[in-house]
């Protein structure tokens, strides 16, 4: 294809995007296939080697991008973020940064949780300025109330991969502690990160600091901290351990009224791996396993599959979900309708379509069937074309006709005939 073609076609392309967007511009897909399409066409010039072109297209992209944030997309963090990137490729460092501080400040976009925006904003200053300066936009993270503590984990993170400090990371988690002590999702990812760096002493401090007595977790929440210790003593600890975990966590199941004359369901626990069990399906639903074990997702994943269902991996349970969902499912009334057969020939009386005909409804098909079959009706056969051109041509008198007359125009009438 010719400069010329491909110049013309790309501009056609980008004219439909925009009619679409005249009646579609609340669709954020729109607007960012839009923007990839344009980034794309600069790839294919810059292998051509034609600068002008590349710059053309990559400036229609932030046009359009700008666009979209000023307009419809004004609160869609998506579009800030594909525009920061953009600029970012582009090496204009400063735009970008302009567009995360403009989508931080509550008085341009109206965000009501800016945790996300924080964390994007973090990782570009680590890319461009080093991890001073998202240290220092994690502090401003901190002190805005719109943040939460996904906030504290991805700092940490950001440190222990970054920096391979462990200490500036411990140190981010004991401070998200102090404020979101209460929250289990949080103390979760704490624990993954204490678990995953070989301390065991340094992790059974964690838990057990977290499983103190004036713990501020509600005790309905807590067995799911206690499943995260078994499991740790399960994969590190010995067996005297093991049972000490195990005695604590039937105490508190014991407070909760629940596992009552159940207590080898605890077994269980210990012993499975994954999605592998040490019973059968039968003798699980036997013992109530599933609930004993309702206040643990993970556990309740496995036993609804396996109560459920009658398999033991993810693809039995898609399969069971898809099933129960096609169950409750509205189905069309279907009694009324007219059944498809296929045929090659479609014979008199039927509606053909292709690849087959569907039969006439029952009133029709009562009136085909009482008239006698055409092979009986010889003729004599009406051109209807030529008795309507003749009928067109007679011209009807408006005047009283004598018996004289009538007898005289019924022989015109017969002539023309």
């Amino acid at each position: 294809m010719k400069t010329e073609d491909s110049l013309l076609l790309t501009r056609r392309v980008v004219l439909a995007y925009e009619q679409c967007l005249l009646c579609l511009g609340y669709h954020t897909d729109l607007w960012y296939e839009a923007c990839a399409y344009l980034e794309q066409m600069s790839r294919v010039y810059t292998e051509r080697g034609d600068t002008h072109l590349v710059k053309h297209f990559l400036d229609e992209a932030s046009s359009l991008y700008e666009r979209a944030t000023q307009t419809y997309m004004k609160s869609n963090m998506l579009l800030y973020f594909a525009y920061a990137d953009l600029q970012e490729y582009r090496s204009n460092i400063d735009k970008a940064r302009s567009i995360y501080k403009i989508l931080l400040n509550p008085n341009e976009v109206n965000l009501k949780d800016a945790t996300l925006a924080y964390i994007q904003a973090m990782r570009f200053e680590r890319r461009t300025s080093g991890i001073k300066s998202a240290r220092a936009m994690f502090k401003s993270a901190r002190e805005d109330s719109r943040t939460s503590h996904q906030i504290y984990v991805a700092a940490a993170l950001m440190e222990y991969y970054c920096t391979k400090d462990n200490n500036i990371a411990y140190n981010i988690f004991n401070l998200g502690l102090k404020k979101y002590g209460q929250n289990v999702d949080y103390l979760l990812a704490y624990i993954d990160y204490m678990t995953h760096l070989n301390e065991d002493h340094n992790a059974r401090v964690l838990f057990e600091r977290i499983l103190s007595p004036d713990t501020p977790i509600s005790k309905a929440c807590q067995p799911i901290i206690w499943n995260e210790f078994l499991k740790f003593e399960a994969q590190v600890g010995d067996i005297q351990s093991i049972k000490k975990v195990e005695k604590r966590r039937l105490q508190l199941y014991a407070d909760l009224h629940e596992l009552e004359g159940r207590e080898t369901l605890t077994l269980i626990d210990r012993y499975k791996f994954l999605d592998l069990l040490p019973c059968t399906n039968d003798e699980l639903k036997l013992l109530g396993y599933k609930e004993s074990t309702s206040t643990n997702s993970s556990a309740t994943t496995n036993l609804n599959l396996l109560v459920n269902g009658n398999a033991n991996n993810g693809a039995a349970l898609l399969d069971q979900v898809e099933r129960d969902r096609r169950r409750i499912l509205p189905r069309p009334d279907i009694k009324h309708m007219m059944p498809f057969r296929p045929t090659k020939n479609s014979l008199p009386g039927s509606h053909p379509t292709n690849g087959g005909v569907f039969p006439l409804p029952d009133t029709a098909m009562y009136l085909v069937k009482v008239l006698p079959p055409a092979r009986n009706f010889e003729g004599p056969f009406v051109i209807v074309d030529e008795l309507m051109e003749r009928l067109s041509r007679i011209v009807i008198c408006d005047c009283k006709l004598t018996s004289s007359n009538k007898f005289s125009k019924k022989k015109k009438i017969n002539r023309i005939f």
